[in-house]
């Protein structure tokens, strides 16, 4: 009975993605585990550890569709190790003897830790894959809008002009930190473990380090001599930059419902073809896929703090943390996964009203400009001064809905100061963008640059082959 919205059939893939619930499959995970035990024989055989018969029949029965796997659920009733039952149907699905070889010298967590380095390194392939079509968006964007008024807003108030291309160049600033912090994330996650129970090899026998760095050669994978069976800085480290990649999916969703709100309606998210937003209000065009976006952060957050906590090993071995880390770490790339694939949708199909961009830049007249006014003002005053004068104007201006050129004109201390002529940019608030415009090519420019360098693909790692 599915009682996870991972599992839902009838309403499935609301906060997950079929890609991101398939790499954490069941089956897919005891998939992985099989290929481990298939690379460690075919490893050993190698180097004479066991024999050449029984490592080709451990690598040919090391497929899931071999295995009986109600023998393997019902071992499961009887025992809560990781591995164990399905180890023994491995070793069942082996002819003769040949099965005792099977899982020779290593240790649960070997299996499981190099399952999880496999699973991650399909996630960053995928996250790769979707953060580039992201960014590639968002340059795109920032350029067709690199010189589109409207109004920035500071403390949830209109603050001065701005370009939208200029807010968007910041998200696809952002994206490209996050680009290049999965690059440095692929490079770091990929080593694989196998040293056996405690991080010695002595089962593994006096060949142990070189049957370990050909296991994981054959799964795609580097070797490290030390263990990192308590050493989970760089899982944390994944689950941390996971955290942070959502939190700016988080803002630029946050940003979109903010402005698709019916008194700004200057942004809003696509919606689904035919499909009711409101079960009994037939106007509305709810931000939905915004709104599960910043739900997801949440969720992804709090995983990365239980991924945190999972540092705090005792010993050399400690379950306590462990269990926790491999409990957390699928919901963590699975949510992960959703929020990026959403805002992907949500900014390939972004409606944009320039029209209602300008005339939120008009709300408050020619408010919106008071800080051209302050520098010019300050020639004649000084900054404290015009600072002081121009705050009670604007005041007065925004109580009475007046223009504050009418106002500053009729002021009996600096009216005379100004022609209106002088003050006419007061008038054309889309003109006061300072370097917006240059800001958004240079730095268009500059991640453009640097995304050339960049692989097309992520590798994910290759399996042993059967």
């Amino acid at each position: 009975m599915p009682v996870h919205p991972f599992d839902y059939q009838i309403n499935p893939h609301v906060f997950s993605t079929p890609e991101f619930e398939a790499l954490f499959d069941e089956r897919t995970i005891f998939q992985r585990w099989l290929d481990f035990e298939a690379a460690l024989a075919t490893a050993q055989e190698k180097f004479g550890v066991i024999p050449v018969e029984a490592a080709q029949e451990i690598r040919n029965k090391a497929q899931l569709e071999l295995i009986d796997l109600e023998a393997v659920r019902a071992g499961y009733a009887k025992s809560r190790n990781s591995v164990v039952p399905l180890l023994g149907g491995l070793r069942r699905a082996c002819s003769g003897s040949h099965g005792e070889y099977v899982h020779y010298g290593a240790t649960t967590q070997d299996v499981l830790d190099t399952g999880e380095i496999l699973a991650l390194r399909e996630t960053l392939s995928l996250l790769y894959r979707d953060l580039r079509s992201l960014e590639k968006i968002l340059l795109n964007l920032a350029l067709k809008h690199r010189a589109t008024p409207m109004a920035a807003r500071s403390h949830g108030q209109q603050a001065l002009p701005t370009t939208f291309g200029l807010k968007v160049t910041i998200w696809a600033a952002e994206i490209r930190r996050h680009i290049e912090r999965l690059q440095h994330l692929h490079s770091i996650i990929s080593h694989g473990q196998l040293s056996g129970a405690i991080g010695t090899y002595a089962a593994l026998g006096p060949q142990g380090l070189e049957i370990a760095n050909e296991t994981m050669a054959l799964l795609g994978l580097k070797h490290s001599a030390l263990s990192w069976h308590t050493a989970r800085d760089t899982i944390a480290e994944l689950a941390a930059d996971f955290s942070m990649l959502v939190m700016t999916l988080a803002k630029i969703a946050n940003e979109i419902f903010q402005l698709q709100k019916t008194e700004i309606g200057e942004l809003q998210e696509p919606s689904i073809s035919g499909a009711l937003a409101s079960s009994t209000m037939p106007h509305k065009q709810n931000p939905v896929i915004c709104q599960r976006v910043i739900a997801l952060s949440k969720h992804v957050r709090g995983l990365a703090g239980i991924v945190m906590e999972g540092m705090g090993h005792e010993h050399e071995r400690d379950p306590r943390s462990l269990w926790a880390e491999w409990l957390a770490i699928p919901q963590l790339c699975i949510y992960t996964g959703n929020a990026l694939q959403s805002m992907v949708d949500v900014l390939t199909g972004l409606t944009i009203r320039p029209e209602r961009m300008l005339e939120n830049l008009y709300r408050q007249k020619n408010l919106i400009t008071t800080e051209w006014l302050l520098f010019r003002l300050s020639e004649h005053l000084g900054k404290t001064k015009s600072l002081e004068k121009l705050h009670a104007l604007s005041a007065a201006a925004a109580e009475e809905n007046t223009s504050l050129k009418e106002a500053v004109l009729a002021d009996a201390e600096i009216g005379s100061m100004f022609s209106r002529e002088d003050l006419e940019p007061l008038d054309h608030p889309e003109d006061y963008t300072g370097q917006a415009i240059k800001i958004v090519d240079l730095t268009v420019a500059e991640i453009s640059t640097r995304r050339q360098s960049d692989s097309d693909a992520l590798p994910s790692g290759r399996i042993v082959n059967h």
